[in-house]
């Protein structure tokens, strides 16, 4: 029957060892797999002791891969189970080493749930949304998500909220009403909810003042006349040229007022 003539350690893993049957290299197997089945040299290793030998260091194996992965960041059970499918590790190790992590600790939806919140809220402009979202894609029990996604809403201060409203409606140009769709926008795809938003611009200010308003007036109707005076001419230029101003967010009064300012219209010209 085959026999252990060889244990060394690996030149480049200190880790791991080299195994050799009857004078032939067999294998390789990590440290904890040495000690589990407490081998040595001149040992008799039956088929049935091989097999369990590799199945073991398959295991050890994926085992280090998971805490390796780990090791970088919190993960969840989706995660770690899609490296370790990448990985061509069998589903059957793949449910023992998710096991192991968990006996461990190396795997705790709530911890994870609870440091992504904390990060995300010192580091990110990003709303709650975001944040479940992020939990959904990472495979985390919905039970978890609804009590930490209250916890990010309660945590998150709502000064710091306004102050990126505030830098989005800066970089915003146009009348105020058109800034703040915009801005309701942008914060949608920030995570944040109509009620938030609601709270946040309760407490910002929206005031413009008439002279800016009216030089940005002004640029628009430029651009907006010019590109539509390669197309059309006489009253359905005019036309079109208010309905453009219009949908940026001008008032016709003031579209009409600038136009007879600029000498396009005399006063009387109607939108048909």
């Amino acid at each position: 029957m085959p026999k252990i003539t060889k244990i060394e350690v690996q030149k480049k893993n200190k880790e791991r060892f080299n195994l050799y049957l009857d004078g032939e290299f067999e294998m390789g197997i990590d440290m904890d797999t040495y000690i589990h089945f407490n081998l040595k040299k001149d040992q008799i290793v039956e088929a049935q002791d091989m097999e369990k030998i590799q199945n073991y260091d398959q295991y050890r194996q994926a085992v280090n891969t998971a805490i390796q992965y780990i090791s970088y960041r919190k993960r969840t059970d989706h995660e770690v189970i899609k490296h370790l499918q990448k990985k061509e590790v069998s589903e059957l190790v793949i449910a023992k080493v998710i096991e192991y992590c968990h006996d461990q600790r190396l795997i705790d939806h709530n911890d994870y749930a609870n440091s992504l919140k904390n990060t995300m809220i010192l580091t990110t402009d990003k709303g709650p949304g975001i944040f479940k979202e992020k939990l959904r894609e990472a495979g985390v029990e919905q039970i978890i998500i609804d009590n930490y996604v209250e916890r990010y809403e309660a945590e998150q201060p709502l000064e710091a909220i306004v102050k990126v409203a505030n830098k989005i409606l800066r970089q915003k140009k146009g009348p105020i009403v058109k800034r703040k769709e915009k801005l309701t926008q942008s914060l949608i795809q920030k995570g944040y909810s109509f009620e938030k938003i609601k709270e946040v611009m309760d407490e910002m200010d929206f005031s413009q003042p008439e002279e800016e308003l009216d030089g940005l007036l002004q640029q628009e109707l430029e651009k907006v006349y010019n590109k539509h005076s390669r197309k059309y001419s006489g009253r359905k230029l005019i036309n079109k040229t208010i309905e453009g101003l219009m949908r940026k967010g001008y008032k016709y009064d003031k579209i009409k007022g600038k136009l007879e300012e600029s000498g396009i219209v005399d006063g009387t010209e109607e939108i048909e």
